[in-house]
């Protein structure tokens, strides 16, 4: 029975992993055995569930369909644990957070001591990125990003709306003059967000009643919001930044904020999202309530628009 439940699991870290190689790396385990323990599970059962290529694999029918059997077992070990940690008073141990990048840099590293002092017992282990996260292939407890779909499946627990600012510096307004229409900004280099999932090219606006987005173009397109920002204040260019980014900025004369009679209507909302227990981790409670706590309510750095 041991080592039925052993496979399932390796199999369930290889379908959320999508490579050999990185369930290993996740069970910390060899490559080989995680390929020993697929074929000794297929052998058992009687029927391929992986098809294998040089570079790839992908589920059988029989696969697919022995895949939610793995998930749910994996998922009751998971619910087992949360179910006496909860009974316990989990307020220890190791809280593992993963966090949109320039979100942390802001708004969480910086208060880290502060949650520490509150809970001395409990490490915390970030890891820092801005694409779509796999909480359960990442071993993460709690994901805290900006997203406009939440992954399903999870709990997604609204913190807030990200707004956004339109701003350069003084020094490029000098040289290329100052837009006061949208429309303005074709004629000017406009520094934008670029990733694998994103492309933010297309700024959108309202006033009153009247709404239009611009296509922009400019010479400078990067997946760092911080960079965006960075880049905006050295003069490159103007930025459709995010309000969460902003400190002194304007108040120091660093940007100067452009267009202040339109809106900026794009917004990105940001959501704690966590595994669906039925016991929720107090540990993963007491994180998601000292962010909320922290930003407020409304959220403190949209101080800036004002």
């Amino acid at each position: 029975m041991i080592k039925k439940a052993q496979q399932m699991v390796v199999y369930n870290a290889l379908i959320h992993q999508r490579s050999f190689t990185k369930a290993a790396q996740l069970l910390d385990i060899s490559r080989t055995q995680v390929s020993k323990q697929i074929q000794q599970l297929e052998e058992r059962l009687g029927v391929q569930l992986v098809q294998r290529t040089t570079r790839s694999f992908a589920l059988t029918e029989a696969g697919e369909r022995f895949a939610v059997h793995c998930a749910n077992l994996v998922g009751e070990i998971n619910e087992a644990e949360s179910a006496l940690l909860q009974s316990t008073d989990s307020l220890q141990g190791v809280l593992r957070v993963g966090s949109a990048q320039s979100f942390a840099r802001h708004h969480l590293s910086p208060y880290i001591a502060d949650f520490h002092l509150q809970y001395p017992q409990l490490d915390v282990e970030m890891s820092l990125f801005d694409h779509r996260v796999d909480l359960i292939a990442e071993q993460l407890d709690l994901w805290i990003g900006m997203t406009d779909s939440p992954p399903e499946g999870f709990v997604a627990r609204h913190l807030a709306d990200c707004h956004f600012v339109l701003a350069a510096s003084p020094d490029y307004l000098a040289k290329h003059g100052v837009p006061y229409h949208p429309d303005d900004l074709k004629q000017h280099n406009c520094i934008t967000y670029y990733s694998r999932e994103r492309k933010d090219n297309l700024w959108s606006f309202q006033q009153g009643e009247a709404s239009l987005s611009v296509k922009v173009t400019g010479n400078f397109r990067v997946d760092s919001a911080d960079a965006i920002l960075d880049a905006a204040v050295s003069g490159h260019g103007i930025g459709y930044l995010a309000t969460y980014l902003l400190d002194k900025e304007f108040q120091e004369g660093r940007l100067v904020r452009l267009m202040p009679d339109w809106h900026l209507s794009q917004y990105m909302p940001l959501y704690a999202v966590y595994p669906r227990h039925k016991y929720l981790p107090q540990k993963v409670q007491a994180f998601v309530d000292f962010i909320r706590h922290h930003i407020g309510e409304p959220v403190y750095w949209d101080k800036v628009l004002k």
